[in-house]
């Protein structure tokens, strides 16, 4: 699914959760991480640059420690400027499929790690950001074969999404999609509901084996919530839903959905833009 993965730390007392689920990426397919602390000049009570061999020293230990814990390959690399444009910057020079970045869970996007950090990366990225709740509970192990659930309207915001969770399908066991009507008017007979039941089944044909995830239509309720509550019932490790690149968080997909599924959930949230594959 993610073969390579950049994840923002910061050492905060949060970290030991982070790295717990750091551990669980193999189960996803990913074979790198790196890890990669900025030191923000910007910002008052950051670190100064005379601090850093200081943070080299903790990001070897912490590197070192997943790569025995998790059995796979870490390397890191801290760097100095803006925390957005220098993370962004660090998954295309290493060419990582996504970044993951820690979540409070009880707040707000604004409330990620270093503020406004979080927000920021979700609107400016061009890959999917991968949100890991951050909640003083330690995540349940993940089994063998993880469990995807995909958030979808069917509208083009939602193509990332989808084409990321039918590619997460052979790396995962048996997976869910959940679309939370009312559904909008579309072209071609019958009514909103039989048109987002010709997208789903439509997704079923693209996987190319026989019944390869369930579908749950639920016809009204809060969408995030509802979305919340399905992965709960489906034991979903993460939920995959679409954003709109390069617009803010009112303007993810389905309003508000994205980030009240982000706020909601103690499962990884997989946040992918529309042009995401």
């Amino acid at each position: 699914m993610f073969k390579q993965i950049i994840a923002a730390i910061d050492f905060s007392p949060a970290w030991t959760q982070l790295q717990a689920h750091l551990e669980r990426l193999p189960r996803l397919g990913c074979q790198r991480v790196t890890l990669v602390y900025v030191m923000a000049e910007s910002y008052a009570q950051a670190p100064q640059l005379s601090h850093a061999q200081h943070y080299e020293s903790r990001l070897a230990e912490a590197a070192e420690a997943l790569r025995v814990t998790a059995q796979i390959e870490v390397d890191w690399a801290l760097r100095g400027g803006p925390v957005v444009p220098e993370l962004i910057a660090a998954a295309a020079e290493t060419r990582a499929e996504a970044l993951l970045v820690g979540s409070q869970g009880h707040g707000v996007l604004h409330d990620l790690l270093l503020g406004r950090t979080a927000l920021d990366l979700v609107r400016l990225a061009d890959r999917p950001v991968l949100l890991a709740p951050i909640n003083g509970r330690q995540p349940e192990p993940m089994p063998r074969q993880c469990r995807p659930l995909l958030a979808t309207d069917g509208s083009a915001a939602a193509a990332g999404a989808e084409a990321l969770f039918l590619e997460s399908l052979p790396h995962c066991a048996r997976g869910a999609a959940v679309s939370v009507g009312p559904w909008q008017e579309c072209d071609g007979p019958g009514d909103a509901k039989a048109c987002i039941e010709r997208h789903l089944d439509a997704l079923l044909r693209r996987v190319g084996t026989a019944d390869p995830f369930d579908v749950v239509l639920v016809e009204q309720g809060q969408p995030s919530m509802e979305i919340v509550r399905v992965a709960e019932e489906q034991n979903a490790d993460m939920i995959i839903i679409g954003r709109r690149g390069h617009n803010r968080l009112q303007e993810l997909l389905l309003g508000s959905t994205a980030e009240g599924v982000c706020r909601a959930s103690q499962r990884l949230v997989v946040l992918v833009p529309a042009t995401a594959s």
